[in-house]
């Protein structure tokens, strides 16, 4: 308000003195006294209209400079403070204003002099003030950095400013920050999130203009010249930084990025963008840069689709359980099968997996879906049993999501038992990328497994960076290796003779090996050449309706 007065707090223990100033200061100023510096401390708690502070030096109980040794401590500190004293040296001076005095006044007062100081420091507060409030305002408390809508404001301004270079918004986040937040402690993951901000401060030093801020919880973005080769070496330098952070977690980065081809967009938009290709690297320990394309959004749509019909196909019953069988590849009889999900939907009939499991990945859904699975199968082996039938073991899918659940070992030991079948028939498949993250913990819960009577199958055998640490420190019973992994390269004579000394390292731990998608008389003959247990493939049989199978297996 216009006629406002500031609230001055005279700290004087002469009576005499506080009464000539709060002369002095009136009627310009309201004026609480305080006798010495304890009684300064209780008013400063009790009026927080108390705008600037005039404080003697000399005065019992709390002197001027112990009442400053508190002060410059205290959540006051950003008050403005005038030290006055009968001494004129240098020294006193110097000391007041090392404590956090913000002027020196000596003794006698002169009254145009202590006016004008006192008006300039309060001046100078309420600029501290706006500056400090635009600050907050503009910044994120933790790291410093620009805040999610100061960010995209900036980086607007600066493509604005520079029409001659191309931009790229680069997105960064950390995979399962949450999980490490809730496992190390809130304390340690804001030391990670300021380390990330640290990086990005000197990435901008070294390809200006840039312009960087912190979106949202783990989620940061950089606002650069589109330097490929430079983003490359920035998304290789943060992972390699990463993987060494915390040699007991593993770490991974997803850099998402979108080149700007029309600057005049919003900057959000950019960035949402940029987020979307982050999603193409998801869940990976080896991709952990993608760019936008116009597919991702495409794709997003499809995946929005499947969001919505989800939890009403499970309760509908769109899902189904088909069952693949596995060959004795010796014998060329059936030794078990694999229980895979099938989606059919009452419109787009039956749905590929390839679309809608990652998408349950993601978002967790899968957790209901393994669920399903695994109460469906249990149903099946109590009866086929109940009907006197000699069943084969049947393996499921458990997710990595799953296998991090503190309960996971409980929650499939009471379905063997609500079900009464022996736990061996219900085999266990993990993919090995699952061990990355904790391998302690899997190791823990696949040794519970076992020792409860389940069967371990380690999925995707090879396909991960570190397949014989997980090897050397999971025992797992069966291994399970693709045949893509002779596909997939152009040297396939290397190939082979890598898998072969896969087989049989495996056959001297004793480890049994299914090969999974065999579909030619040749993969058929390799693997029987280099001592291959079991096979799964289209060559022997697609996955099929339960119907099928038992009249392909049990006729």
């Amino acid at each position: 308000m216009e006629n406002e007065k500031f609230t001055i707090l005279v700290v004087e223990d002469q009576k005499i003195n506080r009464d000539i100033l709060s002369n002095l200061l009136n009627p310009e100023y309201d004026v609480i006294e305080a006798e010495n510096g304890s009684d300064a401390v209780e008013k400063l708690e009790h009026c927080p209209e108390i705008t600037a502070i005039l404080l003697d030096l000399v005065m019992p109980v709390m002197d001027g400079y112990q009442f400053l040794e508190y002060f410059k401590d205290s959540d006051f500190s950003a008050l403005p403070l005038i030290a006055v004293t009968g001494d004129k040296d240098d020294e006193t001076e110097r000391r007041v204003l090392e404590l956090g005095a913000w002027d020196f006044i000596s003794k006698p007062y002169q009254p145009a002099t202590l006016l004008t100081r006192l008006k300039n420091v309060i001046i100078r507060s309420q600029y501290y003030l706006i500056s400090r409030m635009k600050y907050v305002y503009e910044h994120d408390p933790l790291t410093g950095l620009y805040n999610r809508s100061t960010f995209f404001s900036e980086a607007g301004k600066l493509m604005t400013n520079h029409p001659e270079i191309k931009f790229a918004m680069v997105r960064v986040d950390i995979d399962h920050f949450q999980t490490y937040n809730s496992f190390w402690g809130e304390e340690e993951g804001d030391k990670l999130l300021r380390s990330i901000a640290n990086q990005l401060r000197l990435v901008s030093e070294r390809y200006p203009p840039c312009i960087y801020g912190r979106i949202n919880a783990d989620a940061f973005c950089i606002c650069m010249p589109d330097l490929k080769d430079e983003i490359g070496m920035i998304a290789h330098n943060a992972f390699d930084e990463l993987a060494v952070y915390n040699k007991k977690y593993r770490l991974v980065p997803s850099f998402g990025v979108y080149e700007v081809e029309e600057p005049w967009d919003k900057p959000q938009k950019m960035y949402e963008l940029a987020k979307l290709a982050s999603t193409e690297c998801k869940g990976s320990f080896i991709d952990y840069l993608a760019y936008y394309r116009p597919e991702i959004s495409r794709r997003l749509l499809e995946n929005q689709w499947v969001i919505n019909e989800m939890q009403h196909a499970l309760d509908s019953n769109q899902f189904e359980v088909y069952l693949q069988p596995k060959y004795d590849i010796n014998r060329g009889y059936p030794s078990g099968s694999e229980a895979l999900i099938r989606w059919n939907h009452p419109t787009r009939g039956i749905l590929s997996p390839a679309m809608f499991i990652p998408v349950f990945e993601q978002n967790g859904f899968i957790c209901k879906v393994d669920c399903f699975v695994w109460e469906t199968v249990c149903r099946l082996l109590h009866d086929w049993i109940a009907r006197g039938i000699d069943p084969l073991p049947v393996s499921v899918n458990v997710s990595r999501v799953n296998m991090y659940n503190p309960h996971i070992v409980r929650i499939i030991q009471n379905l063997v038992e609500k079900y009464s079948i022996p736990p061996k028939l219900l085999e266990l498949e993990v993919t090995e990328s699952a061990y990355m993250t904790d391998p302690e913990i899997m190791a823990s819960v696949v040794s519970e497994l076992q020792s409860r009577g389940f069967v371990i199958l380690m999925d995707d055998f090879g396909s991960g960076y570190s397949s014989l640490n997980t090897l050397k420190d999971v025992s797992v019973d069966v291994l399970k290796i693709d045949m893509k992994f002779l596909s997939d390269t152009s040297d396939r004579n290397r190939s082979r003779k890598i898998l072969e000394s896969t087989v049989n390292l495996a056959l001297e731990l004793e480890t049994p090996v299914i090969m999974e998608g065999v579909e030619t008389e040749e993969q058929v003959n390799f693997l029987k050449k280099i001592g291959c247990n079991y096979v799964q493939g289209f060559f022997y049989a697609r996955p099929m309706p339960v119907p099928k199978f038992e009249k392909l297996v049990f006729a």
